[in-house]
Order: structure tokens, then C-alpha cells, then sequence
């Protein structure tokens, strides 16, 4: 438990058929249900806290040790325009190595983003000022991926700050490539309707980030730092770039077919699907 009393914990939870809430009532009769998109999970959480801080974290977040929440929430007290504090998030120790490599490039790209103001950051997994959410109307509910990049350009565009704790948290996620797969069959769902506006990025800045930022890391994590869960980056990078090169005819050349276009990266990602799962239990 953390050393801050003055706290409540909210969950939403997907309707769950196995022990998680058994465990969740164990901390908290503050229990709601969704069954729709993430988005609307996210606006839910949001409206049923009644504290000024909220700390939207996904259930596969893990808080390092008890003091954690307590410095978290100092941290807005530097500056009143603050209205999120964006921890760095990194993989837990003896993760796979495809999760460690997607954490270490996660966490490149997004202090590239902070150093550079380009694209977003501190969408999720981060502390919020209630009032500010508020303002900017909440979380897009019929987002199912890339919530978070939508609460993010609504806190930046009506001019608040982002501030880094440097304090990580462990995320446990991507443990497998078959996780990854079907993660981009959503983000490139989602990015058929919305454009790659929605990070508020352009594909040619995504491609520099992926292909030349990208290749640096690598190089650099396996030559100077030593650190092999970058040989999973050339795999990590080919399913990305496939998902954007599916969004960019889909929305350039077939326009008019964008659900044939789906049901195709289905069936190219369901094939990919069963190679992941042999790649996630042969790369350990």
C-alpha cells in the first residue's frame, strides 16, 4: 500500500470471469463495469473519482515501492498549469526480451517527443488534474486505442504542461510478439478513421523515428550498452511499418474499400498471429 491516506481507488473492469475481482474487492468496494471501448473505461474512472488528482493506470501497472504516489503528487505543486505528471515507465525485471525492447523504444520515442515538442506524451499511466480533464471535455469514447493521444492533444492544445517524474513505474506488457500483433490491429483501425493526426504526427515523422531513430538505438543498445532485447527491434519495427504502410493505402488508394482493406490486414495478421506465438516461445 502507499504512504498517502487521503486516497480512494477506483477500477473499471471489463466484466471479468476469472479472480480479478475477488482480489480488486480486497482493496476497494469502488467497482464499476464497462463493457465498450477504452476510451469510454477511461471517461468512466474519471467520473465516478471524486479526488483533484486522478492517477489513471492500466491493470498491468506495477508501483515501485510506498512512497511512490506521495512524491508523484508533489510534483504538481511546482507550477499551477501542470496538468499531467508523466512517469517513465519501463519493463519489470526477468521480462521477455521482445517486452524489453518494446519499453526500451517506447521510452526513447517518448523522451525524443519531450526533448524535440513534437508529436504527445502523457496520455496514460500518468496523474491528471481532474479540472483540467474536465475541460477539455473528458476522454473520446469511441476510441478503443489511442485515448490517450486524444487526452494528451487536449491538454496541450489548451496550453498545459507535461512534467517528467523520474521515478518509473514497471508496466508489464508486450510480453509476447502475438501481444504486439494485436495491438497494431487496433492502433491501424483506429488510424484508418482518424489519420495519423491523432499522435499529432505526420508518416514521414513516424518513419524517421522508426527507421532512423530507431536504427541509432539499436546500434547504440547493442554495441555500447550491450543490452540484447535489442535483437528483437528489427521484428518490432517490420510489424510496425506494416501496420502504417496497410493504413496509408487504405486511406490513399482504397478509400472506398476501407472494410475489405480490414478484414485483409485480419486475415495477414491472424497468419502473423501464429508465427508470433512460435517467435514468442522460441526467443526466450
Amino acid at each position: 500500500m502507499q504512504c498517502y491516506s487521503n486516497s480512494e481507488i477506483v477500477i473499471v473492469d471489463g466484466y471479468s470471469t476469472d479472480s480479478t475481482l475477488d482480489i480488486a474487492r480486497k482493496y476497494t468496494d469502488l467497482i464499476w463495469f464497462c463493457k465498450g471501448t477504452l476510451g469510454e473505461a477511461r471517461q468512466i474512472g474519471v467520473e465516478k473519482s471524486t479526488g483533484d488528482i486522478l492517477a489513471l493506470f492500466d491493470d498491468d501497472t506495477i508501483i515501485p515501492h510506498k512512497n511512490w504516489l506521495k512524491n508523484a503528487v508533489k510534483r504538481f505543486e511546482d507550477d499551477t498549469n501542470i496538468s499531467t505528471v508523466w512517469p517513465l515507465v519501463v519493463a519489470p525485471p526477468r521480462s521477455s526480451l521482445f517486452a524489453r525492447c518494446y519499453s526500451n523504444f517506447s521510452h526513447n520515442i517518448k523522451m525524443n517527443r519531450l526533448k524535440t515538442g513534437t508529436g504527445l506524451v502523457g496520455g496514460t499511466n500518468a496523474l491528471f488534474r481532474k479540472m483540467c480533464i474536465n475541460e477539455v471535455g473528458g476522454f473520446d469514447k469511441g476510441l478503443s486505442w489511442g485515448e490517450d493521444f486524444y487526452i494528451a492533444r487536449k491538454l496541450k492544445e489548451k496550453g498545459y504542461k507535461v512534467v517528467v517524474l523520474e521515478d518509473p513505474l514497471f508496466h508489464e506488457t508486450m510480453a509476447t510478439v502475438r501481444e504486439f500483433l494485436k495491438k497494431q490491429v487496433v492502433g491501424s483501425q483506429t488510424f484508418l478513421r482518424t489519420g495519423f493526426e491523432l499522435v499529432n504526427l505526420k508518416l514521414r515523422d513516424l518513419l524517421y523515428e522508426h527507421i532512423v531513430l530507431g536504427s541509432k538505438w539499436m546500434f547504440n543498445g547493442l554495441f555500447r550498452k550491450k543490452d540484447t532485447s535489442w535483437t528483437m527491434y528489427p521484428l518490432l519495427v517490420i510489424i510496425r511499418l506494416m501496420g502504417y504502410a496497410l493504413v496509408s493505402i487504405g486511406k490513399s488508394v482504397f478509400k472506398m474499400h476501407a472494410r475489405k482493406t480490414i478484414m485483409n490486414v485480419h486475415q495477414v495478421v491472424d497468419t502473423f498471429i501464429r508465427l508470433g506465438t512460435f517467435w514468442s516461445l522460441t526467443e526466450m
